[in-house]
């Protein structure tokens, strides 16, 4: 993706610099534009460093080309700020001061940042990170020149910036985000994604993700090392697609999963047992096109002790119970449209072991995913937990479609592009 980067100044211009970093080592295209305010914090040339493929400065569309000779060679527009609008897929400013949004607003055109704005069309998002001062951003000229931005231009989409302590070192709203919740984030802010007219997205996919917890007492308790990073993934491609999606997590899954909060089709609910997290998915079924079960649920839950149980009872105290079989609820209870994805964790993925899984399960989509978690004396080697990538094999009608190594990004869109198929 082509994304042009805007920055202005705010003294958290400095995360920009690991922003357009991020973004660059995931292979995104990145331009960059700064304002006579941003250049205050920092250089604009380090950017080219961390891998922008240009950097312009406020008054640079006055020196392109440098000569009219120039021009004639040129394969693109003459013109910088159209040339730059033309240019992206997606035009991010963060840091977004308020003396820029003031500007944007009132249809300035004082440099090349507000120029490149009035160019864009509406096809191109563009992502607004306000960052200020909290008595700034709740001032209520700030707060209109907010509303009439997104009121006046169906492209833009106004990210709301994180709270906690500010650099004035007072508390509040007004931080930028997280770099890497923006890194994440951001490429997939597309709220204009061309569809055929014919073919409106209108799907809800209902998630599972990460491992549950099982009590035993107030202090012990029996869990699985699994970080919840393929539900992340799985929702952001989702997300990606237009669909409307609530992932219901592990208490301890990754707090990436918050990111997605930037998207209003978003949901997401944390839980703490199998128990807890079987009520929460058979709640309401029948409003999802989309179950995909990626959890690690616990197979054991036991019958809790209100005290600590002491080390010499241990032995004795262990009562047990099975957890719920939240998938094989779902097959008995779904509504017949209901399409169905199922993961299986295991250390061995023959045909005959995925095969009985299959059996015992119908999904329409089963994944075999290889783990361990490395602490056992055979092996030392952590697979599938908590890793980017993993080896899986897909099997649909009793039938491998699929086996090989794939990173969690791919294995998402491998899955959705599948039942968005249908």
């Amino acid at each position: 993706m082509k994304i042009l980067i805007g920055v202005s100044g705010s003294i958290s211009a400095y995360k920009a610099l690991d922003v357009v970093r991020g973004l660059t080592k995931n292979g995104h295209e990145v331009k960059v534009i700064v304002t006579s305010g941003a250049t205050k914090f920092v250089v604009p040339e380090v950017f080219l460093y961390l891998g922008a493929l240009e950097v312009f400065k406020p008054e640079d569309d006055f020196k392109y080309p440098s000569s009219y000779k120039e021009v004639d060679k040129l394969e693109r527009n003459p013109i910088l700020h159209i040339d730059l609008a033309r240019w992206a897929d997606q035009f991010a400013i963060l840091p977004l001061s308020a003396n820029t949004l003031s500007s944007l607003n009132q249809g300035s055109a004082n440099d090349l940042l507000t120029s490149v704005f009035l160019a864009t069309n509406e096809e191109t998002p563009i992502v607004l990170y306000p960052a200020m001062n909290q008595s700034m951003l709740k001032n209520p000229l700030v707060q209109r020149n907010l509303n009439s931005l997104r009121e006046s231009l169906s492209n833009v989409y106004v990210i709301e910036p994180d709270s906690g302590l500010l650099a004035c070192g007072e508390e509040g709203s007004g931080k930028l985000p997280d770099v890497d919740k923006i890194i994440e984030t951001l490429p997939f802010i597309n709220i204009h994604k061309k569809r055929p007219v014919n073919k409106p997205v209108n799907k809800k996919v209902l998630i599972t993700t990460g491992a549950t917890i099982s009590p035993l007492d107030p202090v012990r308790f029996l869990t699985n090392s699994s970080s919840g990073l393929t539900g992340f993934y799985l929702a952001r491609e989702a997300l990606k697609e237009g669909l409307q999606v609530k992932v219901i997590a592990g208490k301890a899954a990754t707090s990436k999963l918050e990111y997605l909060n930037v998207f209003p089709n978003f949901e997401v609910q944390r839980v703490v047992s199998p128990s807890e997290m079987s009520r929460a998915v058979l709640k309401s079924l029948d409003i999802y096109n989309l179950y995909i079960s990626s959890a690690a649920i616990g197979d054991i839950e036991f019958v809790q002790d209100q005290n600590k149980i002491k080390k010499a009872n241990i032995k004795d105290n262990l009562p047990i119970k099975q957890s719920p079989d939240i998938l094989a609820q779902v097959l008995k209870e779904k509504p017949q449209a209901l399409k169905t994805v199922g993961f299986a964790a295991e250390t061995d993925l023959s045909f005959k072991v995925l095969k009985e899984k299959w059996e015992r399960k119908p999904v329409d989509l089963l994944v075999g995913t290889k783990v361990h978690n490395g602490l056992t004396s055979e092996s030392s080697e952590v697979s599938g937990f908590s890793n980017d990538s993993a080896y899986y094999s897909f099997m649909e009608n009793k039938e491998v479609t699929f086996e090989g190594p794939l990173s969690k990004k791919s294995l998402a869109q491998k899955i959705l592009q599948r039942f968005l198929r249908d």
